[in-house]
C-alpha cells in the first residue's frame, strides 16, 4: 500500500476536517496495514464511531495494533481462510462492534464521515495525514511483530519467496521482486564485493555501498532461505537513509521512482568499486565498464531540425497516457510525435528521437498522474492502455528512418481519412437541433410512429459486414418498452407521403452509417497493420514484469507480475503471497479502464504502472546460473536459519502461554479460589509476593527456571515443572545433623524455606506447595515468555492441589514459624552490629527480643530446628551484658556525678530475663550481683551509696515478668550477614568457637556444655503493631499467645534504630 507521506505542518495538526470516504476504500487501506480480515476492520470502525457516526482512521488502526491478541487474529484469520465453514475471528472491541453486521463488499456503497486534517488553505494537495501518522506509529510494531506467516516455509527452494509488508512497503517489495527475478541483475548483486577503500568516500558513495551490500543479503535469503516470505526491513532502512543524499523527497512512494533511484544507487556502488582500481596518475583504467550502466542504458539521437542533432542516453522511458491507447502509440508520441496531427499533444513536438543503441533491459513507466491547475490536486488516469508480451522497437530505430518516415506519411493520410469519416458519422449521430443534438435515424422513427402509430424498422442492404450494425439497431429498439401510440389526425395524402418517404429515408441513413462504420474499421485495421512486416520485427523485447497499482493518485497498493522464462509461466507477487497465474490475468489487471461491478462503477481499477522488457536476443539476461553462496552470504543464511528456529519457538511458546492462561482462567471461574491463596503471605496470583519467603530465593529460583526453559517445548510443562520442584527440594534438603555440624558458623536454614522445612522434617506436600507458590509469585521480566509459562503452570497446580482446611492451617503455621525464625536472626544481627559499635544500651534490646522470641518459637514445637541456635544467641547476650556492665562500673568509679538511672530502668529489666533462661545465664546473674556487692563494700558512705544500694536492691529482686521493647529489624541478606557476624564474634571472642576453656573472671564464659535447660514458662508482654500497618519503620512488638512475634511487612526495608526502652 502507498500513501502520501507529506507530513502536515505542526501548527495545522489540530485543524480537523470531516472527509467523505467510501467504506470499501477505508477497509482496503486498513487491511493493507494490519493484515486483518474485512469483518474485523468493519467491526472496529463501528466501535470507533462517536455519537455523530464519525471516526478517526488513526484510532481505528491504533486499536487494531494495540490489541494484545493481534497475533492470534492473524492466526485465526489464516485458519478461517483455510476453513470457510468457520467464521473469521474478530478483534475484541466493545459491544457496538460486536453487534455490527458483517461487512459485505457486494452491498451498496457505504459513505463514512472520516475525521482527518483539514486541507491546507494555500490550495496544496490535502494529504491523508491521519492514515500516515497511524502507519508511522505502527510500522515499528509491524517490523517486530511475528506471526505464522513469518515462519511458514516453502515446500522447496524452487518455490519463489515473497516479501513481508511491514507497513506501507508494497512499493519496495514489488520492485525488489521484479529485479530479483531478473537472473542477470541478481548475479550482479551477488557478485558485488564491498571494497577495501583507502581514499575517503562521499556520503552518497558510502550509502550506495551499504545499500547494495544489504541487497546482497536480502537476495541471498530470497534464494536460499526456507522461509515463504522474507522480511526486508533492513534493506528498506538502508534505502531510506539514502533519500536525502540523493536529493529525494518522495511525496508518494511510486514503484517507478523507486526503481529508478535503486538502479542509480547500485550503479553508483559499482562506480565506487571502479575507483578502487585507479591508476597511479589517478585516472580510471581503460577497461573498466560499469555493468549496471550497460544493463539499463541505451542511446538516442535527437534531431531538432535538418542540420542539428545530438546524442543522449536512454534509460527509463516515461510515457504520458494522454492521447495514447497502446504502447506503440505511446512510444511514437514520445519519440517521433504521433502521426495523428489532430491530437493536442502534437502541438509541442519540435524534435524527433531515433534509437541508435538499445539497452538490454528496458524500463517503461506509464505516467497515470494528471495534475489539475483548477483544483490543485493530482488525479489518476484510469483509461485503458494496451501493452504486449512481445515488443518490437524497429519502427523507432535510426536504421529504419527512411522506411518509417514513408509509413508515417501513409499513416497521416489514413488518419486524415479516418477523422473525415468520423466527422461524417458524427453528423448523422448528433444531428443539431437548437442547442441540442439527436440521432437522425431516431428522429425519423419518432415522426413515423407519431403519424402512423406503428414502429418503423429500416430495410437495410443484405451485407454480411453490416450485420453488427443492424443487430445494434435492433437491440436499441428492443431495449425500450412498447407503449401504444395514438395516430394523429392527418389526411390520407399526408399519411401516404409519410409511409412512402420516411422508410426510404431511414433505410438510406442507416445504410450510410453502416458503410461509414465499415470504412472506419477498415482504416483502423490498416493503421494497426501498417508496421506489420518482417523488416520491422528484427529487434524483439519480451515482457519480464508488470508492476500494477490499485487505488488513487495518493494511496493504494502495488503488486507485480513476473514471467519466469525457465518455467514458461507467469507468477503474481503480492508482498508475501506468490502464486502462479496466466497472461490473461496479467493483461486484465494491467490494462486499466473504467469497469462496473454489480451495476455500479468500480472506483479502484488496477492498472499497470511499470513495464520491464528484456532483449529477447540476449539469453544471458534470463539464463539462471546456480552457484554456491560465498562465505559471508552463507553466514547471513545461517543466522537467518537460527532466527527462524527462534521465531518458530517464540510462536509456539506464545500459543502455549495463551493455552495455559485460558486454562487458568477457566479453572478459576469453575471453582472458588483455594483457601491457601487467601492467607496473608500468598494473597493471590496478582498480589505482591511475600518478601520474607520469595525475595530471598528470587535469584536461585530464576536461575533454575531459566536452566529448564530450553526444554519447555520438548517436555510437558507439568512434568518439567515437577522436575524443577523435585530438584529444588533435593538441593535444599540438608538433614538436621548437617545443619547442626555447620553451626554456629553457618545456619543453612536461612538459605531457603525448603531448607527450613527439611530440617524440621515437614511433609513433602508442604515443601512442594511452598516452591510452587514461590514460582507463581516470582517477579519475572515481561518479555520472558518461558518464565511466564512456568508461572501460569504453577498457578494451575496450586489451584488443583488437594489441601484440606487442616492442611491449610498447618501450612500457614509453617510459613509463620519461618518468618519468626528469620526475625530472630535479624534481631540477633542487629544486636551484634550495635555491640561492635559499643552501643550496648541499644544492642541489649535486640538481643533480649531475639532471645525471648526464640524461646517462644522453640517452646511451641517439638522440633528444636525451628528456632535459632540458643547457645550462640545466649552467649552473645551475656557478652553484651558483660561489656555494658564493665563500662558502667568503670564510669561509676571514675565519675562522681554518674547516676545509675539507666541501669535501673533498662539494664536491670533486661538482666532479670536471664533468670528465666539457661543455667549459664543464671550463673552470670549471680556473678553480676557479686561484683556490685563488692563495689558497695569498697566505696565511702555518700549519697552515691544510697543510689548504689537502691540499685542492688532491684538487682537482687525476682523478675516482675513484664518487658517492653520497640525495635526495627532489617531482613536483607541474612545468610551473608549471619556468616560475617558469627565469624567476627569468633575472631573477637574465641569462646564462640566451641567448647573452649572459660576464664574465671568472665561470668559468661562458662566451661559448661552447650546443652540448655528446658524453657521456662514466662508471661511476656511485648506490644506489636498490626501487620496491616506497615507505615512505621520502628516496630513495637507484642508477644500475644497464638500470634506471630516480630512479623515484618512484606517489603523488606532497612529500618531505623530502636527507640529507648521503658
Amino acid at each position: 500500500m502507498t500513501v502520501d507521506t507529506a507530513a502536515a505542518p505542526e501548527n495545522k495538526k489540530n485543524n480537523l476536517s470531516i472527509t467523505k470516504r467510501d467504506r470499501r476504500d477505508v477497509i482496503r487501506q486498513v487491511r493493507e496495514i494490519t493484515g486483518l480480515d474485512e469483518n474485523s476492520i468493519n467491526q472496529t470502525i463501528e466501535a470507533c464511531k462517536d455519537g455523530t457516526g464519525r471516526y478517526s482512521l488513526e484510532q481505528v488502526i491504533s486499536l487494531l495494533f494495540d490489541d494484545s491478541n493481534l497475533r492470534n487474529n492473524f492466526q485465526r484469520t489464516a485458519q478461517a481462510s483455510n476453513n470457510p465453514s468457520q467464521p473469521a475471528a474478530n478483534v475484541p472491541v466493545n459491544n457496538t462492534a460486536a453487534a455490527s453486521p458483517p461487512y459485505d463488499r457486494n452491498n451498496d456503497t457505504i459513505t463514512d464521515d472520516v475525521i482527518e486534517l483539514a486541507p491546507e488553505i494555500d490550495n496544496q494537495q490535502p494529504a491523508d495525514d491521519e492514515l500516515e501518522r497511524a502507519i508511522l506509529l505502527s510500522r515499528e510494531t509491524m517490523e517486530q511483530m511475528i506471526d505464522e506467516s513469518d515462519i511458514a516455509e516453502r515446500e522447496s527452494l524452487d518455490e519463489p519467496a515473497g516479501l513481508k509488508n511491514i507497513g506501507n512497503t508494497c512499493w519496495f517489495n514489488s520492485v525488489i521482486q521484479t529485479l530479483y527475478t531478473l537472473p542477470y541483475f541478481r548475479r550482479l548483486i551477488f557478485n558485488f564485493q564491498y571494497p577495501t577503500i583507502n581514499h575517503s568516500l562521499t556520503d552518497s558513495e558510502q550509502q550506495a555501498l551499504c545499500l547494495t551490500e544489504e541487497l546482497r543479503y536480502l537476495f541471498a535469503l530470497m534464494l536460499k532461505s526456507p522461509r515463504r516470505s522474507i522480511n526486508p526491513d533492513r534493506a528498506i532502512k538502508k534505502f531510506k537513509n539514502t533519500r536525502k543524499l540523493c536529493g529525494l523527497d518522495f511525496s508518494h512512494e511510486d514503484c517507478s521512482e523507486f526503481a529508478t533511484h535503486l538502479i542509480d544507487l547500485v550503479e553508483l556502488a559499482y562506480e565506487t568499486i571502479g575507483k578502487t582500481s585507479l591508476n597511479i596518475d589517478n585516472t580510471s583504467p581503460m577497461n573498466f565498464t560499469n555493468p549496471v550502466n550497460t544493463l539499463v542504458t541505451g542511446e538516442v539521437i535527437v534531431e531538432r531540425n535538418v542540420n542539428t542533432s545530438v546524442r543522449e542516453a536512454l534509460r527509463q522511458i516515461n510515457i504520458q497516457m494522454i492521447d495514447s491507447s497502446n504502447l506503440y502509440d505511446g512510444l511514437e508520441a514520445l519519440w517521433l510525435g504521433s502521426a495523428d496531427e489532430s491530437l493536442s499533444s502534437q502541438q509541442a513536438i519540435g524534435e524527433q528521437r531515433w534509437l541508435t543503441r538499445l539497452p538490454p533491459v528496458l524500463f517503461i513507466c506509464l505516467n497515470r498522474y494528471r495534475f489539475s491547475h483548477t483544483t490543485k490536486q493530482a488525479s489518476k488516469i484510469i483509461a485503458p492502455f494496451e501493452f504486449y508480451p512481445e515488443l518490437y522497437l524497429d519502427r523507432y530505430m535510426l536504421a529504419n528512418k527512411n522506411l518509417i518516415l514513408s509509413k508515417r506519411n501513409i499513416a497521416k493520410t489514413l488518419y486524415t481519412q479516418l477523422h473525415d469519416l468520423e466527422k461524417t458519422l458524427n453528423s448523422y449521430l448528433k444531428y443539431p437541433c437548437n442547442d441540442e443534438s439527436f440521432a437522425l435515424a431516431n428522429a425519423i422513427r419518432v415522426v413515423y410512429e407519431f403519424a402512423t402509430g406503428c414502429r418503423l424498422n429500416p430495410t437495410l442492404p443484405k451485407r454480411t459486414d453490416s450485420i453488427s450494425i443492424d443487430q445494434n439497431t435492433t437491440n436499441r429498439v428492443r431495449q425500450h418498452p412498447i407503449v401504444p401510440v395514438q395516430p394523429s389526425h392527418i389526411s390520407p395524402e399526408e399519411l401516404q407521403f409519410i409511409q412512402n418517404t420516411l422508410p426510404t429515408w431511414l433505410t438510406e441513413v442507416e445504410a450510410k452509417c453502416a458503410n461509414i462504420r465499415e470504412d472506419i474499421r477498415r482504416l483502423k485495421n490498416e493503421l494497426k497493420q501498417l508496421y506489420d512486416e518482417p523488416q520491422l520485427k528484427q529487434t524483439s523485447y519480451t515482457l519480464h514484469a508488470v508492476c500494477v497499482h490499485e487505488g488513487s493518485a495518493t494511496l493504494g497498493h502495488f503488486w507485480t507480475y513476473v514471467y519466469h522464462t525457465d518455467r514458461q509461466k507467469w507468477y503474481r507477487y503480492n508482498d508475501n503471497e506468490v502464486c502462479e497465474t496466466s497472461w490473461a490475468d496479467v493483461f486484465d489487471a494491467g490494462i486499466g479502464g473504467q469497469r462496473t461491478q454489480n451495476d455500479r462503477e468500480e472506483p479502484r481499477v488496477p492498472s499497470a504502472y511499470l513495464l520491464v522488457y528484456i532483449n529477447a536476443d540476449q539469453k544471458t539476461l534470463s539464463n539462471d546460473i546456480q552457484h554456491e553462496l560465498p562465505v559471508d552470504l552463507q553466514r547471513v543464511l545461517d543466522d537467518d536459519l537460527l532466527l527462524l528456529q527462534q521465531q518458530g519457538e517464540s510462536i509456539k511458546l506464545e500459543q502455549l502461554h495463551n493455552d495455559l492462561k485460558s486454562k487458568c482462567e477457566r479453572i478459576e471461574k469453575q471453582q472458588p479460589v483455594h483457601r491457601v491463596l487467601t492467607i496473608p503471605f500468598f494473597a493471590g496470583p496478582n498480589a505482591s509476593s511475600d518478601s520474607e519467603i520469595v525475595k530471598p530465593v528470587l535469584d536461585p529460583t530464576l536461575r533454575i527456571l531459566k536452566t529448564y526453559a530450553p526444554k519447555i517445548l520438548s517436555v510437558d510443562v507439568d512434568r518439567l515443572l515437577q522436575e524443577i520442584v523435585d530438584k529444588e527440594i533435593k538441593t535444599y534438603s540438608p538433614t538436621a545433623n548437617i545443619i547442626t555440624s555447620a553451626l554456629p558458623h553457618n545456619d543453612l536454614r536461612l538459605q531457603h524455606i525448603l531448607s527450613y522445612f527439611s530440617a524440621n522434617r515437614v511433609e513433602l506436600i508442604y515443601r512442594q506447595r511452598a516452591i510452587y507458590d514461590i514460582i507463581r509469585l516470582t517477579s519475572i521480566p515481561n518479555d520472558d515468555i518461558c518464565l511466564k509459562i512456568f508461572k501460569l503452570q504453577a498457578q494451575i497446580i496450586c489451584n488443583e492441589m488437594p489441601m484440606s482446611n487442616d492442611d491449610v492451617q498447618t501450612y500457614q503455621k509453617l510459613l509463620t514459624d519461618y518468618k519468626d525464625f528469620r526475625s530472630v536472626i535479624a534481631a540477633f544481627l542487629a544486636g551484634c552490629q550495635l555491640m561492635n559499635e559499643d552501643k550496648f544500651e541499644e544492642a541489649i534490646t535486640y538481643f533480649c527480643v531475639a532471645c525471648e522470641y526464640n524461646l517462644r518459637l522453640s517452646k511451641q514445637c517439638t522440633l528444636p530446628m525451628r528456632a535459632m541456635d540458643s547457645c550462640l544467641l545466649f552467649k552473645a547476650r551475656r557478652l553484651c551484658f558483660e561489656r555494658w556492665n564493665d563500662v558502667v562500673i568503670n564510669r561509676f568509679k571514675t565519675d562522681p556525678d554518674y547516676r545509675l538511672d539507666t541501669m535501673t530502668h533498662q539494664f536491670l529489666p533486661c538482666l532479670m530475663q536471664l533468670k528465666l533462661s539457661s543455667e549459664e545465664d543464671q550463673a552470670y546473674i549471680t556473678e553480676i550481683q557479686r561484683i556490685w556487692c563488692l563495689l558497695l563494700d569498697k566505696i565511702e558512705p555518700t549519697e552515691r551509696t544510697l543510689s548504689l544500694e537502691e540499685f542492688l536492691q532491684r538487682l537482687l529482686e525476682q523478675p516482675i515478668g513484664q518487658h517492653y521493647h520497640s525495635v526495627s529489624i532489617n531482613k536483607h541478606q541474612l545468610v551473608e550477614r549471619y556468616d560475617e557476624a558469627v565469624k567476627d564474634l569468633i575472631h573477637r571472642y574465641p569462646s564462640f568457637s566451641g567448647n573452649t576453656n572459660e576464664q574465671p573472671q568472665s561470668p559468661n564464659r562458662s566451661n559448661r556444655t552447650s546443652v540448655l535447660t528446658a524453657p521456662v514458662s514466662i508471661p511476656v508482654v511485648i506490644q506489636q503493631q498490626q501487620h496491616s500497618e506497615p507505615s512505621s519503620e520502628s516496630m513495637p512488638i507484642t508477644n500475644l499467645r497464638g500470634s506471630s512475634p516480630m512479623q515484618q511487612d512484606d517489603d523488606e526495608q532497612d529500618s531505623s534504630l530502636p527507640t529507648s526502652p521503658s
